[in-house]
């Protein structure tokens, strides 16, 4: 999607009774405002919908149970005592909004926030032993920082989360502006901006009663953004929780 095809979308209905939008396109002096208007949306879509999704890889020390995963603690800063194993070439940018998921380095999933201490079977001199008692869960303290018991989880673990797309870079023309979303969330993203312009105007008297043009186009965003979650509906888990497999069943 590019930034010339929300202006052409805005211009030719949404914003076409507004002094913006009375043109063959929106006026140049109106821009500045509704380009940071089209960004508000973005990051109101990136919020609602996972639009990028990115793993990390994080190596776990014996010293250490708590993880703060930004671009300061990453290989490629330089930090010798970086903990994600990033490159220059592919650096962390620090783009995380939330943890889908979590994996050791054997491809099985973590319990993320959850009650997972359980049986697990340790090969030891007589064999498999069942009554060692580890927490094989991952903490979230906060939206970037992973806790976790380094005792009774090794190695690497690969995270894979949320990201934060792309801010729109306004340095060129709307035709070669880059708007990280799918075709798809057009619609939305016009609304919403027809929402926040209308909404300063407040309520108007039509005929015996109210109208408020800037709730009315907020309603539409909001059906338009559950009709979108209804058509790209996935399912998202934090694992099996179930007795079974914290007895160590399965």
């Amino acid at each position: 999607m590019f930034l010339n095809e929300v202006h052409e979308q805005l211009c030719s209905a949404e914003l076409s009774m507004l002094f913006e939008g009375e043109g063959a396109s929106l006026s140049a002096a109106s821009l500045p405002k509704i380009n940071s208007i089209i960004q508000a949306g973005i990051n109101d879509l990136n919020k609602k919908f996972s639009v990028r999704e990115k793993e990390i890889l994080v190596r776990i020390s014996d010293d250490i149970n708590v993880y703060e995963l930004i671009p300061a603690n990453a290989v490629s800063s330089g930090n010798p005592k970086g903990f994600i194993l990033d490159s220059v070439q592919d650096p962390y940018l620090g783009d995380l909004m939330s943890i889908i998921k979590v994996s050791d380095d054997r491809g099985e999933e973590l319990r993320l926030n959850a009650d997972t201490s359980m049986h697990c079977a340790t090969e030891g001199v007589f064999g498999n032993n069942l009554n060692i008692y580890k927490n094989r869960g991952v903490y979230t303290p906060a939206y970037n920082t992973i806790k976790l018991d380094p005792k009774s989880i090794k190695g690497d673990i690969l995270i894979k989360y949320k990201a934060r797309i792309k801010p729109m870079d306004l340095t060129g023309s709307p035709e070669n502006t880059y708007i990280d979303l799918p075709d798809h969330f057009l619609n939305a993203l016009v609304l919403y901006v027809a929402s926040r312009r209308y909404n300063p105007k407040g309520a108007e008297t039509i005929g015996r009663g109210m109208f408020h043009e800037g709730n009315n186009y907020w309603s539409k965003y909001t059906e338009e953004c559950n009709d979108l979650k209804a058509s790209l509906a996935s399912t998202g888990s934090v694992g099996d929780n179930t007795n079974f497999y914290r007895g160590g069943w399965v």
